[in-house]
């Protein structure tokens, strides 16, 4: 059989992973040919994630629903492609991703699986698709060809990702700077913390939480996360603010547990106001315990200018080898104009590995 024989049809999320579901065996293949695209790009398993991680991601909740299309030759599964829909704001987006085992790229599979995502989005009522591309920095290699965003900020390689992003009609908006952190380093990230609280001065305390927020804090930590949403370099990407709520907080740690996942906080509180600031999130998966990842970082526009960012990261890396020191690294994603950040994730030791395309189109 050939690829142009290849049939694509949904591929049903089991209720467990049990060999007795049925739908198990074909979400398992799904999941395996994702971590070996991410294997592929990146020469590493730090990105793997395990089937019970993924299938908890696809569980549907209040937040965002997941749709997953399998391309089947015979009984082989050899493509997949990945619909993320969020359910409470940002009703008009979706963000697609889609992968091709190696042997069968190049055959007009990937045009066909995407075509049938984004059939899927259309008749979901959304009318933006967002997109996401790899591109590690490899030493020695001829950078060629690149392709800058819609921002004038950063480029990425003009390579096979790329194109099949453009031949889809996706646009460039931004490009995000990846960097890695090795924490087996000698840099003194005590000492940094220990400076960064002494630049901020009393007016601003530190508080940390692991899995689940305070419930006298929850509230303000709902507010932080809403601001996220759009207080972070977005360029073009059609993204409206997320509305938070102490609810959403709690559905979210339970998600995250679920994911079978540890969650690190550190947030300031404005001693004067009582109000968190900032925060800055970790994150490490159980089935990968070397690898932990930067998520959200931010402090609110009335309150820089007092060296919080750094206090705030630093804070948690401090943590993060004092409650996680399985933990040899640590992954991150900046857009390429949110100078700020770049400089302290520098100083903090973090090195560039490569770079990411946020691509989009308007349906």
């Amino acid at each position: 059989m050939t690829p142009d024989s290849a049939v694509i049809a949904p591929l049903p999320i089991p209720g467990s992973l049990d060999s007795s579901d049925p739908a198990s065996a074909d979400f398992i293949a799904a999941v395996e040919l994702l971590n070996d695209a991410l294997r592929e790009t990146w020469g590493n398993d730090d990105f793997r994630d395990a089937p019970q991680t993924q299938l908890a991601g696809f569980r549907p909740s209040s937040m965002r629903r997941r749709i997953l299309l399998g391309a089947r030759i015979g009984d082989e599964l050899v493509g997949v492609a990945a619909l993320k829909l969020p359910m409470l704001d940002n009703i008009h987006s979706a963000w697609v991703n889609v992968a091709v085992a190696p042997g069968i790229r190049r055959t007009g599979l990937g045009k066909r699986l995407y075509a049938a995502v984004e059939q899927a989005a259309a008749a979901d009522g959304r009318r933006t698709l967002l997109g996401e591309t790899d591109h590690p920095v490899r030493p020695g290699s001829d950078s060629g060809p690149v392709l800058a965003p819609k921002s004038g900020i950063g480029a990425i390689p003009a390579d096979s990702a790329a194109r099949f992003a453009s031949d889809r009609h996706f646009e460039l908006e931004q490009v995000e700077r990846v960097s890695l952190l090795d924490l087996t380093g000698s840099i003194d990230w005590q000492g940094k913390l220990d400076a960064a609280a002494a630049a901020a001065g009393p007016d601003y305390a530190l508080e940390f939480w692991q899995g689940a927020c305070p419930e006298h804090l929850v509230d303000a930590y709902a507010l932080l996360r809403q601001r996220m949403s759009t207080d972070a370099p977005m360029a073009g990407l059609d993204v409206e603010e997320e509305q938070w709520d102490a609810g959403r907080i709690r559905e979210g740690e339970a998600k995250v547990r679920e994911m079978q996942a540890e969650e690190l906080v550190s947030a300031v509180r404005h001693v004067p106001t009582g109000q968190l600031a900032g925060h800055t999130v970790l994150m490490v998966f159980r089935s990968n315990p070397a690898v932990a990842f930067q998520d959200d970082t931010l402090v609110l526009e009335k309150h820089r200018g007092h060296g919080l960012g750094m206090l705030l990261k630093a804070a948690n890396l401090v943590r993060l080898r004092q409650e996680l020191s399985a933990a040899s690294r640590v992954w991150t994603w900046n857009a390429a104009e949110n100078v700020h950040m770049l400089a302290i994730n520098e100083e903090l030791g973090f090195e560039p590995v490569g770079y990411s395309g946020e691509w989009q189109k308007v349906l």
